[in-house]
């Protein structure tokens, strides 16, 4: 093997962007795991959880709230949608989507809680809580939408950290 291919495995070895999506599926993997009993992947998860945080939104919102991609966030609702968790108002040429969460979106939300919260439990405990404590407020400074900076109206989210 020649140095420079030595070198190119070193830069990969090493690069934050390979290791942090690297980490982030199997972490993901494993909240898939506690979730799926209920039917519901992470992603949705965290949009019935954002969704449950306030009384409606329009698609923009959630997308920003969620760092998400509207393709990707339309995708994750269309399962929610054709299981009643979500209801839809609107779109076409030039108006807003208006999400809001159904009934049985917000039961949906109370069932899944103790898997999260396993879940969550479980990870915070292997990176140690000192460690995630000390990590999380710098990945946030990363991208803070305006919906999450201080003085927003919206109620905490516990079950949002999966998107």
């Amino acid at each position: 093997m020649t140095m420079s291919k030595e070198l190119d495995m070193a830069a990969v070895e090493n690069c934050v962007c390979f290791n942090l999506r690297w980490v982030t599926r199997a972490v993901t993997q494993f909240y898939d795991a506690e979730m799926r009993r209920h039917g519901v992947r992470p992603t949705q998860g965290s949009i019935l959880a954002s969704l449950n945080s306030k009384d409606s939104w329009n698609m923009a919102e959630l997308s920003d709230w969620l760092g998400m991609e509207r393709t990707t966030l339309v995708r994750n609702l269309r399962p929610l949608q054709r299981d009643g968790f979500v209801k839809a108002v609107g779109g076409g040429r030039g108006n807003r989507v208006e999400l809001t969460i159904t009934t049985k979106g917000r039961k949906q939300v109370e069932k899944l809680s103790p898997a999260w919260k396993s879940a969550q439990s479980a990870v915070v405990k292997t990176l140690g809580e000192q460690r995630w404590s000390a990590i999380l407020p710098s990945w946030v400074r990363w991208k803070k939408p305006a919906s999450r900076r201080p003085g927003s109206s919206l109620k905490p989210i516990s079950l949002a950290c999966c998107a």
